[in-house]
């Protein structure tokens, strides 16, 4: 895994990775960036492939992890601002708490963007419709669940979610609607357990088999419950997967699909951009214009969706080579 500068907690730490002159003195930009976690694979993946475009072109940069604390992410915004960056740049771990302090940053003449939320205090906010990414997540499920399953002999389903994140609860709710939809009366939901990183996951999936050892499709919202949920069956079963247990998520990171491409659990993910690094060439493309003063004609700028299984992951996947 490439090199992630992360800084917890305590961040009266020196921001070294800034130059000492402002952007008009040395012509080198500054991006301050704070995200939920680097523990989860596909925020990993994708800001290492964000990290060498931008050391590539001489900018100064520091990458946050405010490991999904408002509080912490409020001081890492706060040390940006009073370091100057001309660009900052956040997940947030919660939207509302950071609109002051966003705006203060435009205040000061920094240029804000959002990923995955719309903000208000922002210049741009690179977004998902993830009720809709949940709803198609949920329609993979579903055609696996109306070939393998009946009303009389249903699937019992887990899912991987994090509701206290508001858009992830919008992506659960997404998945459940399209399977009540579109599977009626051939699916029962057994378990629901928070899982954004592949550990959790696992662990919140082995416990899930001890009370509900039937239980042989999992809906997850992001790669983390993919993962570790992956990992569970592959344990369960030695390695054989049965033709009628699967796993549907969102991502589509280089792990997921070479699970697909391999036969096991993981059956489906909804991929955006396409491999870490483009999604890392789009949003650095994002900053750019940002940096350069570039207008948006929305400050909602909506990404696209894509359903990655067996028959395509493998173009998808020689793009992470």
């Amino acid at each position: 895994m490439k090199k992630i500068i992360i800084v917890l907690l305590a961040l009266a730490v020196s921001f070294s990775a800034y130059a000492t002159g402002q952007m008009e003195d040395d012509g080198v930009y500054r991006v301050g960036i704070t995200i939920q976690s680097l523990e989860n694979s596909y925020w990993a993946g994708v800001f290492g492939e964000v990290e060498d475009l931008m050391k590539a072109k001489g900018w100064n940069y520091t990458i946050l992890s405010c490991k999904d604390n408002s509080a912490t992410q409020i001081q890492q915004i706060e040390n940006f601002i009073t370091n100057d960056v001309d660009l900052i740049m956040v997940h947030p771990s919660d939207p509302n708490a950071l609109e002051d302090y966003l705006a203060a940053a435009r205040e000061q003449g920094i240029k804000v963007m959002c990923w995955d939320d719309k903000m208000t205090n922002t210049d741009v906010n690179w977004v998902l419709d993830n009720t809709k990414l949940g709803y198609t997540i949920g329609t993979a499920a579903a055609e696996f669940i109306n070939e393998h399953y009946t009303t009389s002999s249903q699937a019992k389903i887990a899912v991987m979610n994090y509701p206290q994140t508001p858009i992830l609860l919008e992506r659960e709710t997404g998945i459940l609607n399209a399977l009540k939809e579109l599977s009626p009366g051939k699916f029962e939901v057994v378990a629901q357990q928070p899982a954004l990183d592949a550990a959790t996951a696992l662990s919140n999936m082995e416990s899930i088999f001890q009370a509900h050892p039937d239980v042989t499709v999992v809906c997850s919202i992001g790669a983390g419950g993919d993962i570790g949920a992956n990992e569970a069956f592959m344990s369960r079963t030695g390695g054989k997967i049965p033709a009628n247990v699967g796993i549907f998520s969102a991502d589509a990171t280089q792990q997921q699909l070479e699970s697909i491409v391999n036969g096991e659990a993981s059956r489906a993910s909804v991929g955006f951009e396409g491999s870490n690094k483009k999604t890392a060439e789009a949003v650095v493309a994002l900053y750019e214009k940002l940096l350069m003063g570039e207008s948006f004609p929305e400050q909602n700028i909506f990404r696209n969706l894509m359903i990655i299984d067996a028959e395509t992951a493998p173009t998808f996947l020689a793009d992470f080579e």
